[in-house]
């Protein structure tokens, strides 16, 4: 797994971002904040995967077992336009003069899958 490299990397992200003057923190929300729409955007994948595999057995029970995993699809591509949504509110605020993307006007993506 790739887990220590990545850890390494984000670190040193950190580092240079605090060297650099930069707000760690912020750095770290979205990291933790990508990390909330990748764990959905998994979760989607396995969905669909499943979609595939009940419409291919053409069994009517796995076949409506689909209109829920479907409507759990939809549900959370909405999840992701949202999360992605706030992700850009709180970057720009960071970077045009909000109080390092926390100014008190929104959700900082602690959104829960």
């Amino acid at each position: 797994m790739k887990r220590n490299g990545e850890t390494k990397q984000r670190r040193n992200v950190a580092e240079e971002t605090e060297q650099g003057g930069g707000d760690p923190a912020m750095w770290e929300d979205l990291d933790r904040n990508f990390r909330q729409v990748q764990s959905v955007l998994d979760r989607n994948r396995s969905l669909i995967q499943q979609v595939n595999d009940n419409h291919q057995s053409r069994m009517a029970d796995n076949m409506s077992k689909n209109v829920a995993l479907i409507q759990e699809l939809n549900g959370n591509i909405s999840k992701v336009v949202s999360m992605y949504s706030d992700l850009n509110t709180n970057f720009s605020s960071a970077f045009h003069g909000g109080k390092n993307g926390r100014d008190g006007g929104g959700a900082t993506g602690t959104r829960a899958n």
